[in-house]
């Protein structure tokens, strides 16, 4: 009969201080004892932690393309559109901006805030393309100096973007290769565009074509034209334009001046700052005099003066106004002699003109809003609305102003971003099937290696051992397995990551998945959880098939060969 004295002699020399008795015994079964070399559980086991080293590396590669492919497709859209589009509230159709004053709060110093990374000024509208053999439905979209073009730069397929108020390319435009392989233009062409406002009003327009892109986004690239915004605020005529019409000298004395104005909504208001002219004229005014009997015999002979005269030009729907003015210089004068005199008589002049050049260019369709990272969309968005765009804040800015909108890119393209977030699924679905598949090889392997040793549980129990310390030493020798094959899949899922990564050896179809080259993002904290995840569920799932040992009587045990 063994004594107590004996029992914890024998536990003493197996169960070294520094470790528990469980961590012992998992550790010398790990090891691999003669036992296990020559026995059936060696090839279970190298099949189990195969299978775990496939799964893992497939659930590594799956949340590592998954995210790679999101953060794709998110930077194309927001490339395009950036994170948010600030509109005018009355604004219904898309491909048509309605103008907003580039005048707000917000503009340009809202990129200063923290989160913020830029915000540009933008106007589209519909237009339709003309070539020889066929016509397309395009959007044009203005853009200004305050651009970012890096993303239209890292889509170019030849060319570049437009210039922005380049005197020497005035007439630029960026066009989408499916707009340019449909219609057959190259690069340099010339094209006609016409313009669209209303439903009768189509103007056309010469443009040549600057640079071809393709983003792989229909959305895109099967809508969007780029220009400079110069011509939409013109044609739009969002602003005023002003401008003096001055007729000819009549009878050495008299000019005609008549206001002109242009854009707006055409109820216009004339006026001549230091004069008593009113409305548009035109106004028939004596500048000069001679032969007048009222002069005293000094004031004949003296040369005509030059004169000027300023015209500002508003309308009834408080568009920004316009300023003109003309400078009237006599230019050929001639002396002529009467019966009181000589005079210096105005025989032509000359008209020097000048102005704010129109308001149109202090109107834009909308702003659009560039953020530093997407998971701040929902915070610039109620940030946008509580400081500017709430009734209250816009009132307070003016109460004439139009009433302003942010939407965010989500909003814009629920579509995308609705298919986006499918994938998520998917990807739960394959962790799953994947935590499954090593559940089953795991539990298998163990109940093996159970098997396998039950001549050692019998004297491990006939020593002393209780069920709670040998189903621990088990658990621990599963949770050893699993760990190499979690680990080795790791360096199997990155290693291939990275190859990707490098050589973008696999490819997708751009018309179909928006991207040509699988993307992939290696996240270190996704691949911990990951592994903390997978290492947790599996050794729960081990649990029922350790409780197999509680079961194991020692007498029959020690028998079991």
């Amino acid at each position: 009969m063994r004594t107590p004295a004996i029992t914890a002699a024998i536990f003493a020399r197996i169960s070294p201080a520094q470790v528990g008795f469980a961590h012992f015994i998992a550790r010398r079964i790990v090891r691999g004892s003669k036992d296990r070399s020559s026995g059936f559980s060696r090839p279970i086991v190298f099949i189990a932690v195969l299978g775990i080293v496939v799964g893992m590396a497939v659930m590594v590669l799956t949340v590592g393309i998954t995210q790679g492919f999101q953060r794709e497709v998110r930077a194309k859209v927001t490339g395009a559109g950036a994170h948010l589009q600030i509109t005018a509230l009355e604004q219904t159709d898309p491909k048509e901006t309605v103008r907003i004053p580039i005048d707000q709060p917000f503009y340009p110093a809202l990129d200063t805030m923290p989160g913020v990374a830029h915000i540009q000024a933008y106007a589209t509208r519909p237009g339709i393309i003309e070539t020889e053999e066929d016509i397309e439905g395009v959007v044009l979209k203005g853009i200004g100096s305050d651009y970012d073009t890096r993303f239209l730069r890292e889509h170019m397929l030849a060319g570049g973007p437009p210039a922005i108020g380049d005197s020497l390319r005035p007439i630029d435009l960026l066009l989408s290769s499916y707009h340019a392989d449909r219609l057959r233009i190259g690069l340099d062409d010339t094209i006609t565009t016409y313009l669209v406002r209303g439903r009768d009003d189509v103007r056309p327009r010469k443009f040549r074509v600057c640079g071809v892109y393709k983003t792989g986004l229909e959305q895109i690239d099967h809508n969007l034209c780029f220009v400079d915004i110069d011509h939409l605020q013109r044609f739009a005529q969002w602003g005023l334009k002003a401008e003096i019409d001055v007729g000819k000298v009549e009878h050495g004395r008299f000019v005609e001046l008549k206001g002109l104005a242009f854009g707006g909504d055409r109820n216009y208001t004339f006026e001549w700052p230091g004069t008593e002219l009113k409305g548009a004229g035109p106004h028939r005014l004596q500048l000069w005099d001679w032969h007048n009997p009222n002069w005293a015999p000094t004031e004949f002979g003296k040369p005509p003066k030059d004169t000027t005269f300023t015209l500002v030009v508003h309308d009834a729907d408080n568009t920004i106004p316009d300023t003109a003015w003309v400078h009237i210089v006599p230019d050929l004068v001639t002396p002529i002699s009467h019966s009181l005199g000589s005079d210096l008589v105005v025989q032509s002049i000359r008209v020097e003109r000048g102005g704010s050049g129109g308001s149109y260019d202090e109107y834009c369709g909308g702003f659009e809003v560039t953020l530093d990272h997407f998971d701040d969309l929902a915070w610039a968005e109620n940030m946008l609305f509580n400081r500017y765009l709430n009734l209250a804040a816009q009132e307070a800015h003016g109460s004439g102003r139009p009433k302003l909108r942010a939407q965010s890119v989500r909003a814009r393209f629920p579509e995308i971003f609705s298919w986006l977030a499918l994938l998520d699924n998917n990807v739960v679905v394959i962790i799953v099937l994947m935590v499954v598949v090593a559940i089953i090889n795991m539990v298998s392997a163990l109940l093996i290696i159970i098997l396998e040793r039950t001549n050692m549980i019998g004297t491990l129990k006939a020593l002393g051992a209780t069920n709670a310390q040998l189903v621990g030493a088990f658990l621990m020798d599963g949770a050893y397995i699993l760990g190499t094959g979690i680990l080795l899949g790791d360096l199997l899922g990155i290693g291939l990551a990275l190859v990707q990564r490098r050589f973008g050896f696999v490819t997708l179809p751009m018309e179909t998945y928006y991207v040509d080259v699988v993307a992939i993002d290696i996240d270190p904290l996704s691949i911990l959880w990951l592994n903390l995840g997978t290492l947790s569920i599996c050794v729960l799932a081990l649990l029922l098939p350790s409780m197999l040992v509680s079961r194991i009587a020692p007498a029959k045990a020690i028998r079991f060969t």
